[in-house]
């Protein structure tokens, strides 16, 4: 009969409102360092870390008996093993009470390594995307072409020039420079913003009367990894860097941290004793193995 209330029409129309409320409520309730908070909101990847104990997240010692027990070492990753996906919000305030300094270097490489994976692995989806357009084998996207344009700060959404930009940064590279910004990971910077790679403009003041800049803080150390990226493929200063990357590409090679380093004379005050700095390290604990390394599968919700 014309002009009936259609009821069953009118509680489908308010389920989908109700049911976001209720996900809203869920999700506040739940808490902001929650896996589902974690995964949604902030946009952050969600690992076999969720399957970790409080202790074992917050205390270096317990957590190195967790990567023990998981079967994560490095010289199996540098042999082939695949990553544990393994994403810690942000490192073990005690880090720096390890006596061993050998131990303390394994935590803080086994710590760091599935969070540069999993960005790179996000980058490499852009650029897997970009190429399949360049090669006529997708649409071409003009709103996504502008939105990645504005992220990577690139003058036009040329292919080209974005490909040069939407590139994944060498794990030895991205490993070494977390180590000689952070001190290991043991920083205040680290314990109270985590921030890794000492990126500037922000709101943590240096100590005392030290003077410099304020440093940024990040939600989390995925975050912190994500700036970094972001900060080489977009700054005007790592051109040079971006430049050599491409010219490997396209010989045919392998972009790898030792090669990149040399573009990285802008990054420090120390100019070329940084650079020299950062290959020390990359050769010293043999981070180029972990350049093919590869982040597996098991439980990753991202």
């Amino acid at each position: 009969m014309s002009g009936q209330p259609n009821v069953k029409s009118s509680v489908f129309t308010l389920l989908p409102p109700l049911l976001a409320v209720a996900g809203l409520y869920l999700l506040v309730a739940l808490g902001t360092e929650s896996p589902l908070w974690r995964w949604l909101v902030r946009g952050e990847p969600v690992g076999l870390e969720t399957s970790l104990s409080e202790d074992e997240r917050n205390q270096a010692t317990r957590l190195d008996a967790a990567f023990t027990r998981m079967n994560y070492r490095l010289d199996r990753v540098a042999a082939g093993q695949r990553v544990p996906p393994l994403f810690l919000p942000s490192l073990p305030g005690d880090l720096d009470s390890l006596d061993e300094i050998d131990t303390k270097k394994q935590v803080f490489l086994r710590l760091m390594l599935p969070l540069i994976l999993v960005v790179n692995e996000e980058i490499a989806e852009d650029r897997a995307r970009l190429e399949a357009m360049r090669q006529g084998k997708a649409a071409r996207d003009e709103d996504w072409l502008a939105d990645l344009a504005q992220r990577y700060q690139a003058p036009s959404t040329d292919m080209a020039v974005l490909l040069r930009r939407v590139d994944v940064v060498p794990p030895s590279l991205a490993l070494a420079q977390a180590v000689e910004e952070s001190g290991w990971g043991t920083s205040r910077f680290v314990r109270e913003g985590n921030n890794l790679f000492g990126q500037v403009g922000g709101d943590i003041t240096p100590a005392g009367d030290q003077g410099g800049p304020a440093m940024a803080s990040f939600e989390s150390l995925h975050a912190a990894v994500r700036a970094y990226a972001q900060n080489l493929n977009s700054h005007r200063a790592y051109e040079p860097l971006r430049r050599i990357r491409a010219q490997i590409r396209a010989r045919g090679g392998s972009p790898d941290g030792h090669s990149l380093a040399g573009a990285l004379t802008a990054y420090s005050e120390r100019g070329h004793a940084y650079v020299d700095a950062i290959r020390a390290l990359i050769r010293h604990n043999s981070l180029l193995h972990f350049d093919h390394a590869r982040l597996g599968r098991q439980g990753i919700l991202s």
